[in-house]
């Protein structure tokens, strides 16, 4: 999930949690993710039912608040990208949960609960989960876009909208090039390398400030976007001149997980935490919030139906089966994907 403001939000909130954990003044729960990604009312609810303070610090990217934990940074529950679970659990940085403090994880679905990069669930639980997809405006095109490929078109020059979100932006690159958004493959790597300085002169970066790509696209300068589909609700809410386009080679699926950091100070309290949003209907808020989808199958009866039938919001069983979802990557890897974004952002190989 990507959510984009000028200043991270820091939101405070006095709550106490009920039975079997006493409130105190100086108790606190420090959760970190995307801006905006926690729903003010589900915050408000939490604070209805409790009596233990929340501090929620917004971030931008998965790299920026992983940089912070690194930087001494505490909290005590993270919502993060899931290609970054391995290395948080090989390096000691997260533990496993504690499902007795979580019993409504039963809500979540089978297909979401031994996923690969977290076998068993024993580290993380989905949050949420989406697809990726191009935004195009209809009308300032000659010829249908249908793929990542078509991102070369040379009439698309300068008229391209990424977000400035490293793995993110790698992914359109390969899946651009024809090739698998984890490939480690070092010929592959190497021609991606060389055509990155060609698609970053083509593309524009959101800047800071930005919760949603329509505003590139309404203004007529731009033609095609990454987005998602928050992004792809914002914009058709607008206009039925901006499509939301699933290219040929397959989107590309993302999760966002709930894990608790090892130098949590409440641990208990943060896995209660997950078992509250886990409610059915705290998870439908959310969904119907965020316009994202949601793995607690309970939810889907309270969520709007507009978003429910919509297969932007909850893909259908074709587009998943042509999905890749963002693996995590070796070290070594990792350090040519972080050469190819750096071109991107700094305009040089």
């Amino acid at each position: 999930m990507r959510f984009f403001l000028a200043i991270p939000v820091i939101l405070l909130i006095a709550c106490s949690l009920g039975p079997g954990l006493a409130s105190t003044t100086t108790s606190k729960l420090v959760i970190m993710g995307w801006v905006g990604y926690l729903p003010q009312q589900l915050l408000d609810t939490f604070q209805a039912e409790t009596g233990i303070a929340v501090e929620y610090i917004g971030y931008d990217t998965p790299e920026q608040a992983l940089a912070a934990l690194d930087q001494g940074k505490s909290c005590d529950l993270m919502i993060i990208n899931s290609p970054f679970i391995p290395t948080l659990i090989s390096t000691g940085k997260i533990v496993p949960l504690n499902y007795e403090n979580i019993p409504n994880a039963r809500n979540i679905r089978i297909d979401f609960r031994d996923l690969v990069y977290d076998p068993g669930g024993r580290y993380s639980i989905v949050y949420q989960w989406g697809i990726t997809g191009l935004l195009v405006r209809t009308d300032l095109i000659d010829k249908p876009i249908t793929s990542w490929a078509d991102l070369w078109d040379p009439t698309l020059a300068g008229k391209i909208v990424l977000w400035p979100i490293p793995r993110d932006t790698v992914s359109v690159l390969l899946k651009s090039l024809g090739y698998s958004i984890n490939t480690t493959d070092p010929h592959q790597l190497a021609l991606a390398r060389e055509h990155a300085p060609e698609l970053a002169r083509r593309v524009t970066m959101v800047e800071e400030g930005y919760e949603v790509v329509t505003p590139y696209l309404i203004s007529g300068d731009y033609v095609v976007a990454l987005g998602w589909a928050y992004d792809a609700l914002d914009a058709q809410a607008q206009t039925d001149q901006i499509m939301f386009v699933i290219p040929a080679e397959g989107t590309i699926l993302w999760v966002d997980t709930f894990v608790v950091p090892t130098r949590s100070t409440q641990k208990v309290l943060a896995e209660r935490f997950i078992n509250f949003v886990l409610q059915p209907a705290i998870s439908a808020l959310v969904t119907n919030e965020t316009k994202t989808a949601t793995a607690n199958d309970l939810s889907l009866p309270l969520i709007d139906p507009v978003l429910r039938n919509n297969t932007v919001v909850f893909p259908s069983p074709t587009i998943l089966r042509n999905a890749e979802l963002e693996m995590p990557l070796d070290p070594q890897t990792q350090a040519i994907y972080n050469e190819i974004y750096n071109i991107f952002i700094e305009g040089k190989p």
